[in-house]
């Protein structure tokens, strides 16, 4: 998020900024005031502009620009970014109370159901609330993406009739389903907040902190090594995560957002403290020097330059739509990539056993689903057929016969039963 902040914020964004607020927040350009662009707000906005808004003259998303120009991430950074250029915004609604397996959703286009990991989420979310955002897969639960709407369950009815009245449909058509619709015009369920939502109750929230990338690093000497780390382990917000060498790694982690906010690398006779931005190393510092009191002395800080917080834009085919460079990278290496979803198995590694090989089955076909609906919209995509290849896995056949030659079904479509005969 932080190295994202860092490449909104860049000059040659700015004026793509500015055309695009004026769309975004076209609903409340009668009154000539800024209403209501509290945080949450300019979360929605910044989610939109990203990941939703076409420039003129641009092939997809900034999103996508940003995808194949950046350097070389984590692990982890990949996965979520792929799932961000992939997942739609969507409604859903909260069915049970968060528990400590997650926070049970069910889609309201779709009726699909799923567990939602409940850090990033706004205190008091309770059952029944109808929520719009995105909901990206980390690891095996989801997260919202950088906003989320919020809304009492009486809007519910009103929300879905404003979808359909916006499209000019009574009823989805028999061949393609509403879902399908929405996801070439996500900017038609802020309208909703923007025009009616507010009147109703409902609320912007930001989900994630939206700093730009500026990373640094502090070294202390450590005078008492054992009281240290025993002073760390007593610490609710570390995570230890790693040992080697005599060095442990911790993680600071926000408890709030469910993000990592810095790392502290403990050693026989210093520690490091390391951050992402200058205001999460300056609290990580803050921290540590609390609660070590004594036990420590800071030696240097050196504040490491972010050399790439703002991708150039890579050369890419002129009718190739942003984003397809990373997407096809990240499909070819697919199979070697570690996966919480398999317990932290390569999919190669998985489909040594027949439960491994269901699972990845399970995860293909969504990516298939993903990549269908993609194409549909002219934004990035790649083939995932070479993967069932590489893997060895026969491609199920799908529920009602032959599949079309254009692969496009949505998930509505392929659960769908065969209608009754007369």
């Amino acid at each position: 998020m932080a190295r994202l902040a860092a490449f909104a914020a860049t000059d040659r964004m700015r004026h793509l900024r500015e055309r695009a607020a004026e769309v975004f927040w076209n609903a409340e350009a009668s009154s000539g005031a800024e209403h209501g662009r509290s945080a949450g707000g300019d979360a929605c906005f910044a989610e939109w502009f990203l990941q939703d808004y076409v420039p003129p003259q641009r092939t997809g998303p900034l999103l996508g620009e940003f995808a194949d120009a950046a350097g070389e991430m984590g692990v982890r950074e990949e996965q979520v970014l792929f799932g961000m250029l992939l997942v739609p915004t969507r409604a859903f609604e909260v069915t049970d109370a968060p528990g400590p397996r997650g926070v049970p959703v069910k889609d309201l286009l779709t009726g699909s159901e799923g567990l939602l990991g409940p850090l990033g989420l706004p205190d008091g979310m309770i059952r029944s609330d109808v929520c719009i955002g995105r909901l990206l897969p980390v690891g095996r639960l989801r997260r919202t993406g950088l906003s989320l709407l919020r809304f009492p369950q009486a809007c519910q009815g009103e929300l879905l009739a404003y979808l359909r009245a916006a499209y000019r449909l009574s009823r989805p058509g028999r061949h393609v389903s509403l879902e399908d619709y929405a996801d070439g015009a996500a900017h038609l369920y802020h309208h909703f907040y923007l025009e009616r939502g507010r009147a109703l109750g409902g609320r912007s929230h930001r989900t994630c902190r939206w700093i730009p990338f500026a990373p640094g690093r502090v070294d202390y000497r450590g005078l008492q090594p054992g009281r240290i780390r025993a002073a760390l382990a007593r610490e609710s917000g570390l995570e230890q995560v790693g040992e080697a060498g005599g060095e442990i790694r911790y993680i600071w982690v926000d408890g709030t957002q469910g993000m990592v906010r810095g790392t502290i690398l403990v050693g026989p006779d210093r520690l490091q403290a390391e951050a992402e931005t200058e205001e999460d190393l300056a609290k990580l510092c803050e921290f540590l020097e609390t609660c070590l009191r004594g036990l420590v002395e800071r030696v240097t800080t050196d504040v490491v330059p972010p050399a790439r917080t703002a991708p150039e834009a890579m050369e890419r085919p002129a009718a190739a739509p942003a984003g397809i460079a990373f997407i096809r990278r990240m499909l070819e290496r697919w199979p070697d990539i570690p996966s919480a979803v398999l317990g932290e198995q390569t999919p190669r590694q998985a489909c040594g056993s027949q439960a491994g090989r269901e699972e990845v089955t399970r995860t293909l076909l969504g990516i298939e689903r993903d990549m269908a609906r993609q194409k549909r919209l002219g934004r990035a995509w790649a083939e995932v057929g070479p993967l069932w290849e590489q893997l060895h896995l026969p491609h199920p056949s799908p529920p009602h016969g032959p599949g079309d030659a254009g692969g496009g079904s949505s998930a509505r479509t392929r659960e769908r039963p065969p209608a009754a005969k007369p």
